[in-house]
């Protein structure tokens, strides 16, 4: 093939009509994801029944991880693109991953529970150092953790999340400069380089779900470490094939000296380590990890939106838009902070728990500090959406342009994913929890472990990826093709009827109270096929909607309402905590069956009804389209 490359002509070879470098980071990414995947479905189980977390702890550390999975390639694409260039990047968060998922391997003693009323027969060492001589009759349950582990697994899913921030975002970029931008192959390209992360889940799935499963947690978590090495070692053998397409942009910079110590591209590795405390403490924070979301979303979504708003009026006053985009956000602040519960303030501000006291104690009223920060305030949440509102109708009345219109319309796209997502992450949270304890499931004398599910979308998305492809293509032929905003609805509906599924398996259990595999099976087709019908359409939608300055941030705002959506589907998923013996199991079925279902079919109706509503205004939405198809 030809390439060009800083306005000179060279030869690339090929392999299979592709450049070789395609498949370098093809298979580069089929490891990193078979790690990914390899440790997701199983890390629930792990900490509910290895470590006896109840299911509420479990799922705040998995939403919080989840979370700043999704969040922080946005900064680790930011630091790609100005300073270290993707190669470097890459190797980098390799580097971060595979030492992450070797930290995961460790998992210590196994934890042990004491009901109340035993009697003990040996002496007892609590996690404070108390010691409870032999005869003590407990007067509470007590568990015994390893702490120990605990911190090397916190640790290790902070190398992880980082890792992934400086992989992810730009192994897929580095596609995309294989190609010129009229390059016929390139969407065949991405093609196969999706494949090969769908390949890497759904193997990763199976393989390490079956021996975390079977034969002890630490060789599951294991596997997935050896994949990611392999991943890391194709990726510095193959590098030689990218042939300079994904190195910086300008590597001067990389070597000039911060504060005079050291250079800057040693001070962003050094700066990275040294963030990793961060991080450590805030997969044990879900509370701060979802706040923080909401706030950088409530920011992004404002500030995108006043962009639009000035794009072709910069001569215009900004004042009263400036006035009322501040005021939203501190409102939205205010009420992202009001949701987080008066404990977890005093436990996380102990330094400061006597000021706060007497901010409490002292004239305030409803102003007070427990009237702010308690579930019970709903005022500020719906006081930020109004204004939020008014700045967005303010921005049609004064400033409105086609530009304008696309990007609110962008924004309404990106707030509904959240719903979607939401749902759909529950696979890796209530229906993990689901296929383990209430789903029958065995095949003659063998038996599906409950972790292996999970390889359901991926295998879902290789049989359905180019038969969706070809439907939309075949309808716009036909001119039948759906608008974007009504593909999202059908996505959204979708997701909603997946649980339906679950909820008419729920009226068939067998003997034993269990639930076919079948309605489980269904469930995940469901929501593979609403997946086809919002994820791909709405990243292109981004590219295209979007302001040609803004399309990175605009794609990070798109990240980071995923992000926001996996601590909401953690949370959606507590409200079915259900209580476990000593040994992380359940022990009534019909019970937790009931509990489930009655989530879902809360999930369900929340899915159909967003998703009718999308559909019912996608005439409005797609007029603020101006002709984007």
């Amino acid at each position: 093939m030809t390439a060009e490359t800083n306005n000179t002509q060279i030869k690339e070879p090929e392999l299979w009509g592709h450049p070789k470098g395609l498949y370098v980071c093809f298979t580069t990414e089929l490891w990193e994801r078979f790690s990914f995947y390899g440790m997701k479905y199983l890390l629930l189980l792990y900490l509910t029944k290895y470590h006896l977390f109840s299911d509420g702890a479990g799922l705040d550390i998995l939403g919080a991880y989840a979370g700043l999975v999704y969040a922080l390639p946005v900064i680790g694409g930011m630091l790609a693109d100005k300073y270290l260039g993707m190669r470097k990047a890459v190797v980098f968060g390799g580097i971060l991953l595979s030492l992450g998922h070797i930290g995961m391997a460790y998992e210590g003693f196994q934890a042990l529970h004491y009901a109340a009323g035993t009697v003990l027969t040996d002496d007892l060492t609590l996690v404070d150092g108390t010691v409870l001589t032999a005869g003590t009759v407990l007067a509470e349950d007590v568990t015994i953790q390893d702490t120990q582990a605990l911190k090397v697994f916190y640790m290790s899913l902070a190398l992880i999340v980082m890792g992934v921030g400086f992989l992810k975002p730009n192994i897929s970029t580095i596609v995309g400069q294989l190609y010129g931008k009229d390059d016929p192959r390139r969407d065949s390209g991405f093609t196969i380089f999706y494949m090969g992360i769908n390949i890497g889940s759904f193997v990763a799935t199976l393989l390490c779900g079956w021996l975390g499963e079977t034969y002890g947690w630490k060789y599951g978590f294991g596997a997935a470490g050896i994949g990611m090495i392999i991943g890391l070692i194709t990726f510095l053998k193959g590098q030689k094939y990218l042939y300079g397409h994904a190195e910086p942009n300008n590597p001067a910079i990389l070597k000039e000296k911060v504060f005079g110590l050291v250079n800057k591209e040693t001070a962003i590795y050094i700066g990275t380590i040294l963030f990793l405390p961060v991080v450590w403490l805030l997969v044990q924070k879900e509370p701060i990890v979802h706040a923080t979301q909401n706030i950088f979303l409530v920011i992004a979504i404002i500030g995108i939106i006043m962009y639009s708003m000035f794009f072709h009026n910069r001569d215009h006053s900004r004042t009263t838009a400036r006035i009322i985009a501040a005021v939203g956000i501190l409102l939205g602040t205010l009420a992202v902070l009001s949701e987080i519960e008066v404990s977890f303030w005093y436990e996380s501000l102990a330094p400061f728990a006597s000021a706060v006291h007497e901010l409490n104690s002292g004239i305030g009223g409803a102003l007070s500090f427990t009237y702010l920060f308690s579930e019970d305030s709903n005022a500020l949440g719906y006081l930020s959406v109004f204004v939020i509102l008014g700045f967005v109708i303010y921005g049609f009345v004064k400033h409105n342009s086609v530009e304008y219109g696309q990007t609110v319309v962008l924004m309404v796209l990106i707030l509904s994913t959240i719903v979607f997502w939401a749902l759909f992450e529950q696979s890796a949270g209530s229906m993990t929890f689901y296929a383990d304890r209430v789903l029958d499931r065995e095949i003659g004398d063998a038996e599906i472990k409950a972790s292996m599910f999970g390889s359901l979308n991926a295998g879902f998305i290789m049989l359905l990826a180019i038969p969706f492809a070809t439907l939309w293509v075949w309808l716009d032929k036909r001119r039948m093709n759906p608008s974007t905003p009504v593909k999202f609805g059908f996505g959204i509906i979708l997701a909603g009827l997946g649980f339906g599924a679950l909820i008419l398996g729920a009226e068939f259990p067998n003997e034993a109270g269990k639930v076919a595999m079948i309605w489980l099976i269904l469930a995940y087709l469901l929501h593979t096929m609403g997946e086809l019908c919002l994820s791909p359409v709405g990243l292109s939608a981004v590219t295209k909607l979007s302001i040609s300055k803004v399309v990175s941030v605009s794609m990070g705002t798109w990240f980071l309402a995923t992000a926001l959506s996996e601590t909401v589907a953690t949370r959606i998923a507590r409200s079915a905590e259900i209580e476990t013996d000593a040994n992380g199991e359940i022990t009534d079925v019909g019970a937790a069956l009931a509990t489930y279902t009655d989530l879902y079919t809360t999930l369900m109706w929340w899915g159909i009804g967003v998703g009718i509503f999308m559909i019912l205004i996608s005439p409005i939405l797609k007029k603020g389209m101006h002709g984007v198809k």
